[in-house]
């Protein structure tokens, strides 16, 4: 590979440039190609991406695993139009997420590149097709065309915006991956809704359910975001992935007495049983009324739903561990973070997982984004980890392919 460092991917068996599978890494340039024109462009992105490492894989799907544990988006991503024959809508959809963006260039027949480009254009990416790349210069001086392309200002949403987006099935599902400390074994996905807007790209839930909690439509996108959520776990499960799955609801929502019996109803539906379904309750949702939160938990685990806190932090113990039904503990990212530095802290909170254990509950560790976070996270004796070096919010039809390459990395 023409100024790169090659080295084995472990989860692909591909060549790659030293780019470890054993933790998120920022990726280098991004060339997705195979036969001949693969060295051509790996060659064209290690004289164009400043440190001279490229990352080549042949096909989609193995670009896909490698994004899921990125700590940053490649720099720009070169892409054989061939070689995303299948996987082409999860590699985009991975590739859209707000801190993944890059640029991406498709080279390949104008029957075909062109609609490569538009596609990726649709979910707010920079693309541009060329039938062929000559040399460094031809590159560069595309890059810096699409790198001067005015971006969208930021969005002015409305209630019939989100209502036709939720109606229209403009609201989609990803899902970030937990896994087993002591093993690595997957065992659940956290949902998280996108909105892939038409003139903004892919959007975020924190711009979206706000204003869907102002304007009465948060029943309408739980309902959406459930229903996704349960047919996804279903084709998983059909496809021997033992996942659960588990989600955040608005306050509103969550508090509807008949909550419980509908999502009853739609897992029934779905061939899903109750236990593989989890309900996360954040802080804010406890603090603004205790008794009613409390009263909503009850009924979930009366039907035998999960519940979980989110976002834990030790504030939090008397207000809510004590006096609500949870199953599940989640450690916010903070809390891990400054357990990597300060051993002090990581005493404090071996201490808070012992007492949650007392309770019966399974402890998730969330921001585990480097090896030393995983050590942390089995030290304190967590049971679960999440975070960038598991896996990044993934499109649904990408989790088999995470689970595959996850399973591979573990193993070697």
């Amino acid at each position: 590979m023409a100024g790169g460092r090659a080295a084995a991917d472990p989860a692909t068996g591909q060549s790659s440039a030293a780019i470890p599978w054993t933790g998120a890494a920022r990726l280098p340039p991004l060339v997705v190609a195979r036969g001949e024109l693969a060295g051509h462009l790996a060659g064209l992105a290690a004289e164009s991406g400043g440190s001279g490492e490229v990352l080549l894989v042949p096909k989609a799907d193995l670009a896909v695993t490698r994004l899921a544990r990125a700590a940053g988006a490649p720099p720009f991503v070169l892409a054989q139009a061939g070689a995303l024959r299948f996987g082409l809508g999860r590699f985009l959809r991975l590739l859209a997420e707000p801190d993944l963006v890059a640029p991406v260039v498709f080279i390949g027949p104008p029957h075909r590149a062109p609609r490569l480009a538009a596609a990726a254009r649709g979910l707010g990416l920079a693309a541009v097709a060329v039938r062929e790349l000559s040399g460094p210069r031809d590159l560069a001086a595309l890059l810096a065309d699409l790198g001067r392309r005015p971006r969208a200002e930021a969005p002015a949403l409305g209630p019939d915006d989100l209502a036709r987006a939720i109606a229209g099935g403009a609201i989609v599902n990803r899902y970030q991956p937990q896994v087993r400390l002591d093993d690595g074994t997957p065992v659940a996905l956290e949902t998280l809704a996108r909105w892939e807007h038409p003139l903004h790209g892919l959007l975020g839930a924190a711009e979206f359910v706000p204003l869907a909690e102002r304007t009465g439509l948060s029943r309408a996108l739980a309902d959406r975001v459930v229903r996704q959520a349960v047919a996804d776990l279903a084709a998983l499960q059909a496809a021997g992935l033992r996942y659960s799955v588990a989600l955040n609801l608005p306050l509103d929502v969550l508090l509807d007495p008949g909550l419980a019996d509908r999502l009853a109803t739609e897992l029934e539906a779905g061939g899903v049983p109750a236990a593989a379904l989890t309900i996360e309750l954040t802080e804010s949702q406890i603090a603004r009324d205790l008794g009613a939160v409390r009263e909503a938990a009850l009924r979930l685990r009366a039907r035998q739903f999960g519940v979980s806190i989110d976002d834990f932090t030790p504030s939090e113990a008397q207000a809510g561990l004590v006096d609500l039904p949870f199953t599940e503990m989640k450690l916010d990212r903070s809390l891990v973070l400054a357990a990597l530095t300060d051993r002090g802290h990581r005493a404090a909170l071996s201490d808070l997982v012992r007492r949650a254990h007392g309770l019966g509950l399974a402890v998730v560790a969330e921001g585990v984004e480097t090896p030393q976070a995983w050590a942390v996270a089995q030290e304190i004796g967590a049971d679960l980890a999440q975070g960038w070096m598991v896996g990044r919010p993934l499109p649904a039809g990408a989790v088999a392919a995470w689970t595959a390459a996850w399973g591979a990395g573990v193993a070697a």
